[in-house]
């Protein structure tokens, strides 16, 4: 009933079902991605008066070079959670 070749077109056939597997799961993730990146809405502009004040600091950064900006800026990345309990 079944030939010599029966094993080979066996193994064929469980990398074929193997590959269009696959290939299903990345178009599914790929089409995910998509409609995922589509959903997402640009971000509104910030406030002008926002952007003031973003550049202003920007600027006091880029030519204030005293050892107390250093200090501020720590401050900012420790966050005020745990700048609160130093000063408690």
């Amino acid at each position: 009933m079944f030939s010599a070749d029966t094993s080979l077109v066996m193994d064929a056939l469980q990398i074929a079902a193997l590959a269009a597997l696959v290939g299903g799961a990345g178009g599914y993730l790929l089409l995910r991605r998509r409609s995922a990146a589509k959903g997402q809405k640009a971000r509104p502009p910030s406030k002008p008066a926002d952007l003031e004040d973003r550049v202003r600091v920007l600027e006091r950064i880029a030519t204030d070079r005293s050892a107390d900006l250093a200090e501020e800026i720590e401050s900012l990345r420790q966050g005020p959670n745990q700048t609160n309990r130093e000063t408690a």
